[in-house]
């Protein structure tokens, strides 16, 4: 995946640099059709992109630190952004799980926990690779021990969706609130700017 620069704005103020580790790509990426849904029957398609800036994460319920902590970074950087940008656009996000086996059957509550518009799905392994490498993402499930208890790796880095569906930045945890806000607002004037080109 082709990729400009990484942005990374620093807090001149203060003695310990907080950043937001942002990519933009050099050009939008295509993403193909894809189809997530959870235990309520509610459904996450390439359609829900249409019109919306969308943040999609990968991860795991039983994840005990890098799920639960991105989730609440991200919480605080939307609630910064939407301080930055018109309310309707204001990403949505949607975390989805890569353990199906393990999630499917409770998965819609956990993104809900962070905030009430955080939605979270699962899929079939066909579709979670399908959307995992269209987005240069990654997972790992790790041969179970003898009780059959696995563990999942995955990265932590999550993406930047644009209204027209298409992959337009990563960002990687931690996330400085204020600095990802800005990246956010920088990405969407980018944006509307190419439209009216």
């Amino acid at each position: 995946m082709k990729q400009i620069a990484a942005l990374a704005f620093a807090l001149l103020s203060t003695p310990v640099t907080a950043q937001v580790q942002g990519v933009m790509l050099d050009e939008p990426v295509e993403l193909p059709a894809f189809a997530f849904t959870n235990e309520l029957g509610e459904d996450f398609t390439q359609a829900d992109l249409d019109g919306n800036w969308t943040i999609v994460m990968f991860g795991f319920l039983s994840c005990p630190d890098v799920c639960p902590f991105t989730l609440g970074n991200l919480e605080a950087a939307v609630a910064e952004t939407g301080m930055r940008v018109r309310p309707d656009s204001v990403p949505k996000v949607a975390f989805i799980s890569v353990d199906p086996d393990r999630d499917a059957g409770y998965i819609s509550e956990y993104a809900k926990f962070f905030h009430p518009e955080f939605e979270s799905f699962t899929g079939t392994r066909e579709q979670i690779n399908t959307l995992v490498e269209a987005t240069d993402s990654f997972y790992r499930i790790l041969d179970p021990d003898h009780t059959g208890y696995y563990e999942v790796q995955h990265s932590s880095s999550v993406s930047v969706i644009a209204p027209d569906g298409t992959l337009r930045a990563k960002l990687q945890p931690p996330f400085d609130p204020g600095m990802t806000a800005e990246f956010l607002a920088r990405l969407q004037i980018q944006y509307r700017r190419e439209l009216t080109q």
